[in-house]
């Protein structure tokens, strides 16, 4: 073999070897990017799925329900393309037969002033709403679902937060009444009402609004029967000193 043979042969040897370890890399890389895809669409259906499964129902609309499914559907199906496993396919077929139960937002609480128990939950239900209203501004800015869409429910989520902080400050007018009185609490209550009076498609908020008009006018009883009191003994104490004077001056 002449030494031409010989440089040949090396030559290709050594681009064998180049060839096999870009290929290597190659396919390494696409491993590797492979997985990084398929954690992002598993961070991005654990989102979804975790606001599906701790949004309080009674705040959440059946369009709010029905898009984090169609998200989670549609994240579900990228991962089925890299990810050949059965579980793709019974994360599909979960989500459908969830899409078929009932939704029920459940009842408003007969003659309560708020929907939440305590202020632990209206916090919480309210964290979750901000939580909600930031995910679907991401879903904007990368223009899944449409922009109408998506700001109408937007908008909704707004209103659902504010009803939340609404109920906020009527638990601390309870406090107010339980600690200082029916009195002092009816400005704190009132302004209440004035607030939920501009949310008129809101989640039976005519049973809200009944039960605080209720508790207004219970305290302004209170409050008239106060001044009446008040008003009387201080009449009374005038009439006293009168009648104090007037003996004072036979004497």
């Amino acid at each position: 073999m002449s030494p031409t043979q010989i440089a040949a042969l090396i030559l290709g040897g050594i681009l064998l070897l180049a060839v096999t370890a870009y290929l290597v890399q190659s396919i390494e890389a696409q491993r590797r990017q492979r997985q990084m895809r398929l954690l992002q669409l598993r961070d991005q259906i654990r989102r979804a799925d975790h606001l599906f499964g701790s949004l309080p129902a009674f705040f959440v609309t059946p369009e709010i329900r029905a898009l984090l499914l169609r998200y989670m559907e549609v994240r579900w199906k990228q991962v089925m393309e890299l990810d050949r496993s059965d579980e793709p396919h019974k994360q599909l077929a979960r989500l459908e037969e969830m899409a078929h139960q009932p939704f029920d937002p459940g009842q408003y609480p007969s003659g309560q002033l708020t929907q939440s128990p305590d202020r632990e939950s209206a916090r919480r239900s309210r964290a979750l709403l901000r939580e909600l209203a930031q995910f679907l501004v991401d879903l904007q800015k990368v223009g899944m679902f449409g922009n109408d869409t998506l700001a109408q429910l937007i908008q909704r989520v707004k209103q659902s937060y504010t009803r939340l902080t609404i109920e906020l400050e009527l638990l601390d007018a309870q406090e107010t009444e339980q600690i200082a009185g029916p009195q002092v609490a009816l400005h704190q209550y009132r302004s209440c009402l004035m607030k939920l009076q501009g949310f008129n498609n809101a989640n039976q908020i005519d049973a809200q609004i009944f039960a605080l008009q209720n508790r207004i006018d219970a305290c302004q009883a209170v409050a008239d029967q106060i001044k009446q009191e008040t008003e009387e003994e201080l009449r009374a104490k005038v009439e006293r000193e009168r009648e104090e004077q007037r003996r004072n001056g036979l004497h």
